[in-house]
Protein backbone atom coordinates (compact mmCIF):
# COMPACT_ATOMS: atom_id res chain seq x y z
CA UNK A 1 0.00 0.00 0.00
CA UNK A 2 1.69 3.43 -0.87
CA UNK A 3 1.07 7.03 0.12
CA UNK A 4 0.15 10.20 -0.95
CA UNK A 5 1.36 13.46 0.61
CA UNK A 6 -0.57 16.46 0.79
CA UNK A 7 0.96 17.74 -2.15
CA UNK A 8 0.80 14.94 -4.72
CA UNK A 9 -3.30 14.49 -4.25
CA UNK A 10 -6.68 15.58 -6.06
CA UNK A 11 -8.95 16.95 -4.15
CA UNK A 12 -11.43 16.52 -6.48
CA UNK A 13 -13.59 19.35 -4.75
CA UNK A 14 -12.01 22.73 -3.38
CA UNK A 15 -13.88 22.18 -0.24
CA UNK A 16 -12.29 18.60 0.19
CA UNK A 17 -9.46 20.67 -0.24
CA UNK A 18 -10.39 23.39 2.37
CA UNK A 19 -11.35 20.46 4.58
CA UNK A 20 -8.14 19.03 4.57
CA UNK A 21 -6.30 22.22 5.10
CA UNK A 22 -7.93 22.63 8.30
CA UNK A 23 -7.08 19.09 9.57
CA UNK A 24 -3.61 20.28 9.05
CA UNK A 25 -3.79 23.15 10.97
CA UNK A 26 -5.12 21.28 13.69
CA UNK A 27 -2.48 21.69 17.02
CA UNK A 28 -1.13 17.74 18.02
CA UNK A 29 2.14 16.50 19.25
CA UNK A 30 2.68 13.80 17.13
CA UNK A 31 0.72 13.22 13.95
CA UNK A 32 -2.59 13.40 14.95
CA UNK A 33 -4.46 16.11 16.76
CA UNK A 34 -7.25 15.53 19.19
CA UNK A 35 -10.50 15.73 18.55
CA UNK A 36 -10.57 18.31 21.67
CA UNK A 37 -9.03 20.19 18.97
CA UNK A 38 -11.71 20.12 16.04
CA UNK A 39 -13.65 23.13 16.31
CA UNK A 40 -16.69 23.13 13.82
CA UNK A 41 -17.25 26.92 14.42
CA UNK A 42 -13.97 27.10 12.30
CA UNK A 43 -15.44 25.20 9.16
CA UNK A 44 -19.19 26.34 9.42
CA UNK A 45 -19.81 25.93 5.81
CA UNK A 46 -18.77 22.79 5.58
CA UNK A 47 -20.02 21.29 8.33
CA UNK A 48 -23.54 19.41 6.17
CA UNK A 49 -20.61 17.66 5.00
CA UNK A 50 -18.68 16.48 7.85
CA UNK A 51 -19.05 12.90 9.83
CA UNK A 52 -17.41 11.86 12.39
CA UNK A 53 -16.81 7.82 13.52
CA UNK A 54 -15.83 5.89 16.41
CA UNK A 55 -13.09 3.03 15.81
CA UNK A 56 -13.87 0.95 18.25
CA UNK A 57 -12.99 -2.61 16.73
CA UNK A 58 -12.53 -4.12 12.76
CA UNK A 59 -16.35 -4.92 12.93
CA UNK A 60 -18.04 -1.68 14.41
CA UNK A 61 -17.27 1.79 13.36
CA UNK A 62 -19.74 3.86 15.00
CA UNK A 63 -21.30 7.19 13.36
CA UNK A 64 -21.24 9.83 16.04
CA UNK A 65 -21.84 12.78 14.23
CA UNK A 66 -23.79 13.14 9.95
CA UNK A 67 -24.44 16.53 8.86
CA UNK A 68 -27.69 17.40 6.88
CA UNK A 69 -25.89 16.60 3.35
CA UNK A 70 -24.79 13.26 4.32
CA UNK A 71 -28.19 12.28 6.18
CA UNK A 72 -30.01 14.11 2.57
CA UNK A 73 -27.67 11.84 -0.02
CA UNK A 74 -28.02 8.30 2.84
CA UNK A 75 -32.19 9.11 2.42
CA UNK A 76 -32.08 8.30 6.29
CA UNK A 77 -29.90 9.60 9.70
CA UNK A 78 -26.80 7.48 9.94
CA UNK A 79 -26.10 8.73 13.48
CA UNK A 80 -25.53 6.25 16.28
CA UNK A 81 -25.29 2.96 13.11
CA UNK A 82 -22.38 0.87 12.31
CA UNK A 83 -20.74 2.71 9.34
CA UNK A 84 -19.60 -0.95 8.21
CA UNK A 85 -23.06 -2.30 7.81
CA UNK A 86 -23.98 -0.31 4.55
CA UNK A 87 -21.47 -1.88 2.69
CA UNK A 88 -22.12 -5.33 1.29
CA UNK A 89 -20.55 -8.44 2.33
CA UNK A 90 -17.92 -8.32 -0.56
CA UNK A 91 -16.36 -5.26 -0.06
CA UNK A 92 -16.98 -5.21 3.94
CA UNK A 93 -13.24 -6.62 4.84
CA UNK A 94 -12.00 -3.93 2.53
CA UNK A 95 -14.02 -1.18 4.31
CA UNK A 96 -12.54 -2.45 7.90
CA UNK A 97 -9.26 -2.48 6.97
CA UNK A 98 -9.23 0.68 5.47
CA UNK A 99 -10.69 2.06 8.81
CA UNK A 100 -8.68 0.31 10.93
CA UNK A 101 -5.14 1.36 8.94
CA UNK A 102 -6.21 4.97 9.25
CA UNK A 103 -6.40 4.44 12.80
CA UNK A 104 -3.47 2.26 13.27
CA UNK A 105 -1.13 3.79 10.98
CA UNK A 106 -2.34 6.36 11.03
CA UNK A 107 -2.61 7.81 7.53
CA UNK A 108 -6.35 10.05 5.61
CA UNK A 109 -7.92 8.68 2.84
CA UNK A 110 -9.54 10.52 -0.27
CA UNK A 111 -12.12 8.20 -1.78
CA UNK A 112 -15.12 7.62 -4.76
CA UNK A 113 -18.09 5.93 -3.33
CA UNK A 114 -20.78 4.75 -5.16
CA UNK A 115 -23.78 4.18 -3.05
CA UNK A 116 -26.72 1.75 -4.16
CA UNK A 117 -30.07 3.25 -3.83
CA UNK A 118 -33.33 1.10 -2.76
CA UNK A 119 -34.14 1.42 -6.12
CA UNK A 120 -31.37 0.38 -7.79
CA UNK A 121 -29.90 3.98 -9.04
CA UNK A 122 -26.56 5.06 -8.25
CA UNK A 123 -25.54 8.40 -6.33
CA UNK A 124 -22.17 8.78 -5.99
CA UNK A 125 -19.72 11.44 -3.48
CA UNK A 126 -16.31 11.70 -3.11
CA UNK A 127 -15.21 12.13 1.13
CA UNK A 128 -11.66 12.90 2.57
CA UNK A 129 -10.99 11.71 6.14
CA UNK A 130 -8.39 11.73 8.84
CA UNK A 131 -8.07 10.18 12.35
CA UNK A 132 -8.61 12.47 15.99
CA UNK A 133 -7.36 11.00 18.96
CA UNK A 134 -9.87 10.48 22.08
CA UNK A 135 -9.75 12.23 25.59
CA UNK A 136 -7.22 9.65 26.49
CA UNK A 137 -4.93 10.51 23.62
CA UNK A 138 -5.53 7.00 21.82
CA UNK A 139 -6.57 7.16 18.05
CA UNK A 140 -9.96 5.61 17.51
CA UNK A 141 -12.30 8.85 15.82
CA UNK A 142 -12.59 9.67 12.30
CA UNK A 143 -13.36 12.70 10.79
CA UNK A 144 -14.80 12.61 7.43
CA UNK A 145 -15.86 15.34 4.79
CA UNK A 146 -17.83 14.09 1.80
CA UNK A 147 -18.82 16.86 -1.29
CA UNK A 148 -19.46 16.66 -4.88
CA UNK A 149 -22.82 14.28 -4.58
CA UNK A 150 -23.68 13.39 -7.96
CA UNK A 151 -27.07 11.14 -8.51
CA UNK A 152 -26.95 9.48 -11.85
CA UNK A 153 -31.11 10.08 -11.47
CA UNK A 154 -33.23 11.79 -9.88
CA UNK A 155 -34.60 10.41 -6.39
CA UNK A 156 -36.32 11.23 -3.44
CA UNK A 157 -34.01 10.29 -1.24
CA UNK A 158 -36.00 9.22 1.88
CA UNK A 159 -37.96 6.94 -0.51
CA UNK A 160 -35.26 5.93 -1.95
CA UNK A 161 -32.24 5.36 0.45
CA UNK A 162 -28.90 4.60 -0.10
CA UNK A 163 -28.60 0.64 1.13
CA UNK A 164 -24.57 -0.13 0.33
CA UNK A 165 -21.49 1.71 -0.81
CA UNK A 166 -18.61 0.71 -2.94
CA UNK A 167 -15.10 2.29 -3.56
CA UNK A 168 -14.81 3.33 -7.31
CA UNK A 169 -11.23 5.08 -6.24
CA UNK A 170 -8.90 5.38 -3.39
CA UNK A 171 -5.91 6.76 -2.49
CA UNK A 172 -4.15 6.59 1.35
CA UNK A 173 -3.18 10.02 2.68
CA UNK A 174 0.77 10.62 4.50
CA UNK A 175 -0.28 12.39 7.59
CA UNK A 176 3.17 12.52 8.27
CA UNK A 177 4.55 14.79 5.81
Amino acid sequence: MSLKTFDQLDWITPEAEEFADYWRSLPRDGGVPNRSAFDPTKIVRLLPGIAMYEVQSGEEVISRLAGTELVEFFGQEITGKNLLDLWPDEFRDEASRSVTMMVTQPCGIIVILAGRTRSGKIARSAAVGFPLLDHDDICNRLIFFSSGFVEAEVRITREDQILSLSVERSTYIDISS
